[in-house]
């Protein structure tokens, strides 16, 4: 009857709403059998270096014409055809990061394009050039901060003469907005993923009954590997797997120089500030650090110049006292070729949030934030 009180049922909920079952092919399951099931709609840290991509987009995206045979405001009797063609100069960086499925674009750079311009006569526009200039566009920074503006140019003119004014001042009025909306839009797909896309996650892969291992450390052919499977697993700086033994991250990773030169990178407040890009306190010294703007900090306990360093570790967001330790040594067989090993333990598995990634955030941000950089920025990598 209306307003009677029911009692709760106890019969099975619908079909929809029972849990997905283990190993019977269930569509449910959010991690589906694939070819690589390492980083799972990106949702661990990576970082894509953007340069090159940048630097075909602006040669492919940049190459306008801006003037074709247009008369010539100075001269009834010529036409002037001007076109933007090859990147003269490149310099600065763009990267391409992604975490949790986020994407982070970053990028400065320093762009000279390439211009030519002809005047013909107005009676045989495509005949004989009767005069030519050159010079350079140029972009002296472009950068994430001014995504969308227009950003600051240059016209720079080889020479000093009447056809170079004429150009530099159509270029000027005709040539710098159709470039800055070709430069919106190189940025537009550096911020959705650049050289990587979006990062749709691979196909899943063919399986013969439908059924997923989804034991840590399962292999391709689906048998569980052994920890002496996983011992003798190659590691290197590129190809390294993410550490599976939770509260303890091993690494080694090879440069180009000398082991005093790595301990520098680490230790000294300007490098670390040059190639984290953020404000760092750290000394060549025991005593307490920040680096990374206070997002990771603690103390050096001990530091022998290129051969140890040894520190108490943390990042902000884990849990109110908790430190690791971390212990760096260095070895060189041969003048030049260094190979630096790492061991952190006492890593959380969990952030003061709850959040389980520590263990894959620390070990990524190890490789590509730190050594990563320093290979980039101070050019010891192979």
């Amino acid at each position: 009857t209306r307003g009677a009180h029911r009692r709760p049922s106890l019969s099975p909920p619908p079909s929809s709403s029972i849990m997905a079952k283990l190993g019977e092919g269930d569509e449910r399951w959010i991690v589906s059998e694939r070819d690589d099931g390492a980083n799972v709609n990106n949702w661990h840290w990576q970082e894509k270096d953007a340069f090159e991509w940048a630097r075909e987009k602006f040669a492919s995206r940049l190459a306008l014409t801006i003037a074709d045979a247009v008369p010539d405001p100075d001269d009834a009797s010529r036409v002037i055809t001007i076109k933007t063609s090859d990147v003269t100069a490149l310099t600065g960086e763009a990267y391409v990061n992604r975490r949790k499925g986020k994407i982070i674009a970053g990028y400065e750079l320093d762009l000279k394009m390439k211009y030519d311009a002809e005047a013909r006569s107005k009676d045989d526009p495509s005949g004989d050039v009767v005069a030519a200039a050159s010079g350079n566009v140029h972009f002296p920074y472009i950068a994430d901060e001014n995504a969308g503006e227009e950003h600051d140019a240059k016209v720079l003119n080889a020479k000093n003469g009447a056809l170079d004014d004429r150009v530099k001042e159509i270029i000027r009025t005709v040539g710098l907005p159709m470039m800055w909306r070709a430069i919106g839009e190189i940025e537009k797909e550096l911020a959705a993923g650049g050289p990587g896309g979006e990062g749709d996650a691979p196909a899943p892969k063919p399986s013969g009954g439908g059924k997923a291992d989804f034991r840590d450390g399962a292999n391709v052919n689906g048998g569980a590997k052994s920890d002496a499977d996983r011992e003798k697993e190659s590691r290197s700086d590129k190809t390294a797997p993410l550490s599976r033994k939770a509260h303890a991250l091993k690494m080694t990773e090879r440069f180009f120089c000398r082991p005093r030169d790595i301990c520098d990178a680490l230790l000294d407040g300007g490098r670390v500030m040059h190639f984290s890009r953020s404000p760092a306190d750290v000394k060549p010294a025991p005593g307490p650090f920040t680096m990374f703007d206070g997002n990771v900090h603690g103390e050096t306990l001990e530091y022998v110049p290129g051969e140890l360093i040894r520190q108490k570790w943390r990042f902000r967001n884990w849990a109110e006292g908790h430190f690791s330790e971390v212990t760096i040594t260095f070895r060189e067989p041969e003048p030049g070729n260094c190979f630096v090993d790492l061991v952190q333990t006492n890593v959380p598995e969990t952030d003061a949030f709850g959040n389980e990634s520590v263990m894959d955030t620390t070990e990524a941000g190890w490789k590509e934030q730190i050594f990563g950089r320093i290979r980039q920025v101070f050019g010891y990598g192979a």
